[in-house]
């Protein structure tokens, strides 16, 4: 928050009066808010080749998050009694 200060000295001892600025929001004058944003439309995003199930990964190759299916192979589980 900025603070603007003006200092008067009429007299032997100063006066100070403080007001403080209205807020205010900064943001480009091309900037228009959308509610709704599906994942396509997001920078870095890739929804290329989507299936049901799939996650998004990020691929450092390509700088990107895809849509890809998230494979994990169980070969042992160890646990208690059922």
């Amino acid at each position: 928050m900025a603070v603007n200060v003006r200092v008067n000295t009429t007299g032997a001892i100063g006066r100070a009066t403080i007001k403080s600025s209205p807020k205010t929001a900064i943001a480009a004058d091309t900037f228009a808010p959308k509610p709704n944003v599906s994942l396509s439309e997001i920078g870095g995003v890739s929804t290329l080749g989507v299936e049901n199930g799939d996650a998004l990964i990020f691929n450092s190759a390509t700088n990107r998050f895809e849509a890809n299916t998230v494979q994990a192979f169980v070969t042992e589980v160890i646990g208690g009694t059922f």
